[in-house]
C-alpha cells in the first residue's frame, strides 16, 4: 500500500509529483491550506479528473476544468515563491485585497527583493499523470535564488543597458570628461575599438540573461537538455543582436566625444542611429514579452 504525504510544502512533495500514476508510489493527499477544504489538483486522488487538454486551453475556454473541479471539490494548486503551494482561487482573493501578500503558512512577503513589486504566484500546470516537474519555477525551499525583479523593472534594466551599449556619444569619454580626466583621440578610437568588436557582444550577453534568466531545473531526464538548449537560445540570439547592431549601427555607435574636434553626427546619423536603436529595443521587448508566454518561467 502506497504511503501518503499531505504535507503542503513543495520540497517535501515536489520529487514525487510525477508518481502518481503508480501503484506502488508516495501518494500525494493535499488541500489548500487556506480554506482547508478543496483537494488541490497535484493530488493522486484528483488526477483522473484532470486533462492534458485542460491547461492548453485559449483564452474563451481556459476556464473549461471549472465544472469537474467544482464537482470533486478540487482547487488548481499554484506555488509561492518560498515553496508553500495552495488553492489558485484562496490565493487569488487575497491577492484581490491589493494589499502585501505574505505566506499563509511562513509569513514570507510575495514581494521582489529589488524592485518590491508583487510576486505573482506560479500555476503548476497538472494534466494527468503527465510529468509537470520541470514545467514551473525553483522554489527558495529547494535551493532557488530569491526573486529579485518583476517584469516591468527587468524591461527597465534591460532598456538601460542597451541604451548605454548603443549610445551614439563615447561614454568613456563622457566619464572621463565628468572626472576630469584627460582625453585623446587616439585612446578613444582604442575603447571605441574595443567595444565594438568585443563589448557589444558580451553587453548583450548579459542583456539577453535578462530576457531568458538561467532556470535552475530539477533533476529530472530532460533537465540537462533544457538547460543546453537554454544556453544555445541565448547565445544565438546575442550573435543576432551583435549583427544587427553592426549591421545598423557601426558608424554612429559611441562616435561623438570631445576628445577631438569635428566628431558630430549629421542629422541623418542621427536619425539613422534613433531608428536602429528603436528596432532593436522593439526587438528585445518582443522577446521578453514571448518568454512570459512559456509554460517553464522565472519568477
Amino acid at each position: 500500500m502506497a504511503k501518503v504525504q499531505r504535507s503542503n510544502y513543495l520540497p517535501y512533495l515536489q520529487q514525487h509529483l510525477d508518481a502518481q500514476g503508480e501503484e506502488d508510489g508516495m501518494a500525494i493527499e493535499t488541500v489548500c491550506g487556506i480554506c482547508q477544504e478543496r483537494t488541490l489538483d497535484i493530488s493522486k486522488s484528483a488526477r483522473k479528473y484532470t486533462s492534458s487538454d485542460d491547461t492548453a486551453e485559449e483564452h474563451p475556454r481556459r476556464n473549461r476544468h471549472l465544472p469537474k473541479y467544482i464537482r470533486h471539490g478540487l482547487e488548481r494548486t499554484v506555488v509561492l515563491a518560498c515553496g508553500h503551494v495552495f488553492g489558485d482561487r484562496c490565493i487569488g482573493n487575497l491577492l484581490a485585497q491589493g494589499t502585501d501578500v505574505t505566506c499563509p503558512s511562513c509569513g514570507f512577503r510575495m514581494a521582489y527583493r529589488g524592485c518590491g513589486h508583487a510576486i505573482s504566484p506560479a500555476l503548476i500546470p497538472v494534466a494527468g499523470v503527465k510529468p509537470i516537474r520541470d514545467e514551473f519555477p525553483l522554489t527558495i525551499g529547494e535551493g532557488g535564488d530569491e526573486p529579485r525583479n518583476c517584469l516591468e523593472c527587468r524591461w527597465k534594466l534591460i532598456r538601460s543597458n542597451m541604451r548605454y551599449t548603443l549610445s551614439d556619444e563615447c561614454v568613456i569619454c563622457r566619464q572621463k570628461d565628468m572626472a576630469r580626466l584627460p582625453q585623446d583621440l587616439a585612446g578613444h578610437r582604442v575603447h571605441r575599438n574595443q567595444h565594438v568588436n568585443l563589448g557589444i557582444k558580451n553587453a548583450f550577453y548579459d542583456i539577453v540573461m535578462l530576457v531568458w534568466p538561467e532556470f535552475l531545473t530539477r533533476e529530472t531526464e530532460s533537465s540537462a537538455s533544457k538547460s543546453a538548449t537554454e544556453q544555445d537560445r541565448r547565445e544565438v540570439h546575442a550573435s543576432l543582436l551583435n549583427a544587427l547592431v553592426l549591421s545598423e549601427l557601426d558608424e554612429t555607435m559611441w562616435y561623438r566625444t570631445k576628445a577631438g574636434k569635428g566628431w558630430n553626427l549629421t542629422k541623418e546619423q542621427l536619425r539613422k542611429h534613433a531608428q536602429g536603436t528603436a528596432t532593436i529595443e522593439q526587438t528585445l521587448l518582443g522577446w521578453l514579452l514571448d518568454s512570459t508566454r512559456e509554460s517553464r518561467r522565472t519568477w
